[in-house]
């Protein structure tokens, strides 16, 4: 090229070379990180600033020299603020990166963009272009003037700044990822020193040794952007992200020795501290639920058959402080970039508002509402299979269908709430005489019905006589506080209606199967209810006319229920 300096300006050009190089790397194959649109553009600048420069000290006249400064100037001021932008980036501050902060990071290159532009109409960035005398090749002595020096510190200050947040990043940064931190932090401290040098005329012959410079800090960058994944992950802002996490995060090793974990971990096993870390997890584990993790071997020999990559997911009942949550565990493999498993990901989920959301609707789907007993459709069922196993068993299976007399007069009367007390009150007392394995179900409104397995015609009566006596012998009393008319009665007389039927295995086969046979059996109690109903109320009748019993409220209660 002419120029004694050809060695320097080959290395200025292979910087720029370099930064084109990564540019188009980036742009390629870039990730969905934010920072790898801010390294596309630090690069972009970094090849106009280098590539200026090595035409500046090729130059051979001093309005040459002014050109190539003034393309230098494209790429020079913007390159600060964009590494300070990059930085913040890798340490996972995007939540400062506002657009307001985004833009006005770059008023001041711009500004100082314009006045290069037209230094020669107001010399305010620089006084005075000239040949230097004292050089052994053409070069130019610039004097400052006021926008240099305000410039200058607007760089020293975003290369500081950035300089400053790395350092303040380091304990948080984990040693897999240093290489990345160290590239970003000497990619700043070596321009910086190369800065002071060039400011206090400690380099050879004036020249500016922030290009000679770039070349070492772009090939330390390629390095560690093609080698080392630097955009593939932004490190702190993972580390943030896993200690942000509202579910909790244990990483194991094949052993179940704690490796890691995240605050919310420690929230949901109480004794998890860092002094865990190393130790197994199991002890810690079972404090919590009575679930067992997942051997690795048992794990391993699942793998030989399962696809290795699926995440396992478990239910279980957690306990924290004497208080019972559930938890969905998902476990995985950690596996080398080889395939060989390295450990384990342990994830706690809280899923307790859904599984008690789940088990409400579960409840109301079997359940009535308001007594709390067993709604029709879901009585019906569990009759059929009762009927099933009454068949199989060669018993038989009665019915008690009974109807609250003149409930209507209790909602006229005293309201609808205490027509819900009333109900609740009639349910409380049959409860309290049933045996365990009868069903006790609401049939709709003010009427119930019961399935009563090994009881005979005359048996089943008896238990609805008893039923029947203990209703009209517990009236429903009200708190004075309830009697928003005090002219009623506190005291309400309730009674009830029955009609009873029974299922057999002659049934069965008359009615050609369960079902059928449960909705015979239940209109045959139903006629009798209604007959019951007719024939004065609080009273009994069977649905049988060979065995008819009419049990009034004289007659002497009969066997037990």
């Amino acid at each position: 090229m002419g120029t004694p300096y050809s060695a320097v300006i080959t290395l200025i050009v292979t910087a720029g070379v370099i930064n084109v190089i990564m540019g188009i790397y980036v742009l390629t194959n870039r990730s969905k990180q934010a920072m790898s649109k801010t390294f596309i553009a630090l690069s972009l600048f970094s090849a106009i600033y280098v590539f200026g420069t090595a035409l500046e000290l090729s130059a051979e006249s001093l309005e040459e020299i002014k050109l190539w400064i003034k393309v230098e100037y494209w790429g020079l001021p913007f390159l600060p603020p964009i590494s300070l932008l990059l930085i913040m980036h890798f340490l996972g501050m995007e939540r400062f990166l506002k657009p307001s902060l985004r833009i006005g990071l770059f008023v001041m290159p711009v500004v100082t963009l314009l006045l290069v532009m037209t230094n020669d109409f107001h010399h305010f960035y620089y006084r005075s272009v000239e040949i230097s005398r004292t050089a052994s090749f053409l070069k130019v002595d610039l004097v400052a003037g006021p926008w240099y020096i305000i410039q200058g510190g607007y760089t020293f200050g975003c290369m500081f700044g950035g300089v400053l947040l790395l350092l303040l990043y380091w304990n948080r940064m984990k040693s897999s990822y240093r290489l990345q931190h160290i590239t970003m932090l000497v990619g700043l401290l070596l321009p910086i020193a190369g800065d002071f040098a060039y400011l206090g005329n400690l380099t050879p012959e004036g020249i500016d040794p922030i290009p000679v410079i770039m070349t070492i800090t772009s090939a330390m960058y390629m390095y560690a952007l093609a080698g080392k994944g630097l955009m593939n992950v932004a490190p702190i802002a993972r580390d943030n992200l896993f200690e942000s996490m509202g579910d909790g995060v244990l990483v194991l090793d094949m052993e179940n020795r704690l490796v890691d974990y995240n605050p919310a971990a420690a929230s949901v096993i109480t004794r998890l501290t860092a002094n865990s870390i190393g130790h197994s997890i199991e002890p810690l584990w079972r404090m919590h639920t009575e679930a067992l993790l997942i051997d690795p071997r048992e794990r391993e020999q699942e793998n030989s058959a399962h696809d290795t990559s699926a995440i396992q997911e478990e239910e279980v009942l957690w306990r924290i402080g004497g208080q019972s949550y559930y938890y969905q565990i998902r476990s995985s493999i950690v596996r080398k970039k080889g395939g060989q498993e390295n450990g384990k990901l342990i994830v706690l989920i809280d899923v307790t508002e859904r599984v008690q959301l789940q088990e409400k609707l579960r409840d109301l789907a079997y359940h009535d509402g308001l007594t709390g007993v067993y709604n029709r459709s879901h009585f019906i069922q569990l009759s059929v299979k009762l009927l099933d196993e009454a068949v199989s068993a060669n018993e038989p299976l009665g019915f008690l269908l009974f109807d609250i007399d003149h409930f209507k007069r209790i909602n006229d009367g005293y309201g609808h709430d205490v027509g819900d007390q009333a109900l609740l009150h009639v349910v409380t007392l049959c409860h309290s005489l049933l045996r365990p394995n009868d069903i006790f179900a609401r049939y709709g409104g003010e009427e119930f019905v019961i399935a009563m397995p090994g009881l005979s015609l005359h048996e089943a009566a008896a238990a609805a006589q008893h039923l029947r006596a203990e209703i009209a012998g517990q009236p429903l009393r009200l708190p004075a506080m309830r009697q928003s008319q005090p002219e009623l009665p506190p005291v309400i007389s309730i009674t009830a209606s029955f009609g009873v039927a029974v299922a057999t295995s002659i049934s069965l086969d008359t009615h050609g199967g369960s079902v059928a046979t449960v909705s015979q059996t239940l209109s045959a109690a139903d006629r009798a209810l209604y007959e019951a109903k007719n024939g004065g109320r609080n009273t009994v009748r069977t649905a049988s006319s060979d065995d008819l019993a009419d049990f009034t409220s004289h007659t002497a209660a009969g066997t037990s229920a």
